[in-house]
């Protein structure tokens, strides 16, 4: 494997936002590289000095092996690009107004002498490669047309043609929904097995980690460690991006004034990890966030409130009463609600659409033990619950084993809502969303507390939970 890039001791000033500490990277062609680490960690910034955006202090960068020194030239995009590496970052848009390829085509570098040679030339090669590589896609669509996944796809295929063998996608994965990360990364492994390599910034540990060839590890600047895809264990890399001994401790990181009454204690609950016990309290019209980078605290959390792994000791108390819960459905009549695709099977009637899964869950409450509701109360309560929900028309008729994860989140949390429960335990409810369904989801649970409801947040990206929730419940290493 050819090495494409080497960055040797970089390091920023204390005035950049991330300061880069003696930062070092290798990466090689054809190589899926990801680099991991919570928000602040200094990815971006590495972008930032590699785009010339911020000045380094110190260290070097080889390109094509050959040495540059960032304390005595000026390292910027054009001498990157000059050497096949491109960077396509979140803020990457084309210009709505235009079609595909017309923004294709702007966008290629232009010279005096390409007026008398091979006039387009270059459109011919874009239509060429949209045709190649997205078959479905119209080029003559307007970019305003297209969803923030497609510009950056449009972004990187523009690289490609323009000479690229390294490509960098800072900030883009988190924003994608579960099916653009899959459309992404089925390009990206084209782009591959024709020498690409490509390195991928990233702010939370997720399963498609394990598709990466190699993770670095960055904290605090650094390049903590790197995890080889043989290797790849979640609690290794969380060991890494915390810092410390890795445990499944409680600490507070915000103190603030209860707000409301106790309305949900959980007490002697123990982590998976280390077997310390801890209470956990949700008050009335609170938003609680609970940070859990590989999810065996909240798994814990969310075994005792479904009943998975009922235990006699466990002592559980809603509005200060005793509630005893050895299945899902005992939650629900506490007054719990999960929203959780680990109890999406049992939810939810697979092969009926959203709209008749909120009917039947109507008919549950209000039509006894008949469970008939009639087809206009129906309609009825399709348009209340899911109009204005961010749920697509278009998905309304499709079964919901066939709508993505996102999408069944937004059904669950409606149907929840429908059930009447005042307390609602939501794990990881924006994994793999797009950012139209993350901000419905933010508003909908913002809206929550507003009648004394409990939200518990649970989340593998810290950065969701900070700013937001009233209370953040995080390991004590961090």
């Amino acid at each position: 494997m050819k090495e494409l890039l080497r960055i040797r001791n970089l390091s920023t000033d204390d005035t950049a936002k991330a300061a880069l500490n003696k930062f070092r990277l290798q990466v090689f062609s054809g190589e899926l590289f990801g680099l991991i680490g919570l928000n602040g960690s200094g990815k971006s910034t590495l972008t930032e000095v590699l785009s010339g955006e911020i000045t380094a202090k110190s260290g070097q960068i080889f390109l094509d092996g050959i040495r540059f020194d960032f304390d005595g030239q000026k390292i910027s995009k054009p001498l990157l690009e000059k050497h096949g590496v491109f960077i396509v970052k979140n803020e990457n848009r084309l210009i709505g107004n235009l079609s595909i390829s017309e923004n294709m085509s702007i966008l290629f570098k232009r010279h005096i002498w390409d007026l008398f040679k091979n006039p387009g030339n270059k459109e011919k090669l874009v239509e060429l490669t949209l045709t190649e590589f997205f078959p479905m896609l119209n080029p003559d669509t307007a970019a305003s047309e297209l969803s923030p996944a497609v510009h950056w796809e449009i972004a990187v295929l523009k690289a490609y043609i323009e000479g690229a063998r390294l490509i960098l996608l800072d900030r883009i994965i988190e924003f994608c929904s579960d099916k653009e990360q899959r459309e992404l990364f089925q390009f990206i492994n084209i782009l591959r097995s024709k020498g690409l390599g490509f390195v991928i910034t990233y702010n939370k540990i997720a399963p498609f980690l394990r598709t990466f060839d190699r993770t670095g590890i960055v904290r605090n600047g650094k390049l903590q460690g790197i995890v080889h895809q043989a290797d790849y264990n979640p609690k290794l890399a969380a060991s890494l991006i915390i810092g410390g001994k890795y445990t499944d401790r409680f600490s507070i990181k915000k103190e603030q004034s209860a707000v409301g009454r106790r309305l949900l204690e959980v007490r002697d609950l123990s982590s998976s990890v280390d077997g310390e016990d801890t209470d956990l309290v949700l008050h009335s019209a609170e938003i609680l966030g609970i940070y859990d980078p590989v999810q065996d605290a909240s798994s814990t959390l969310m075994d005792v409130l479904s009943g998975a792994s009922p235990d006699v000791d466990k002592l559980i108390l809603v509005d200060g009463e005793k509630v005893n819960i050895t299945e899902e459905y005992h939650a629900v009549r506490a007054g719990i609600g999960l929203v959780s695709d680990k109890v999406f099977d049992k939810l939810f009637f697979m092969e009926l659409t959203a709209g008749e899964n909120l009917a039947v869950c109507a008919a549950r409450l209000s039509a006894g033990i008949a469970g008939h509701i009639p087809s206009a109360a129906e309609k009825y309560i399709v348009n209340k619950y899911l109009n204005g929900t961010g749920f697509p028309d278009r998905e309304l008729s499709i079964p919901v084993k066939f709508i993505e994860k996102d999408l069944q989140f937004i059904l669950a949390l409606h149907m929840r809502i429908l059930s009447g429960v005042k307390i609602f335990i939501l794990e990881n409810p924006v994994r793999g969303a797009d950012l139209l369904t993350r901000k419905t989801v933010y508003q909908r649970i913002e809206s929550l507390r507003k009648p004394g409801t409990g939200v518990i947040f649970i989340s593998t990206d810290y950065a969701e939970l900070d700013g937001f929730c009233d209370r953040i419940i995080r390991r004590s290493a961090i």
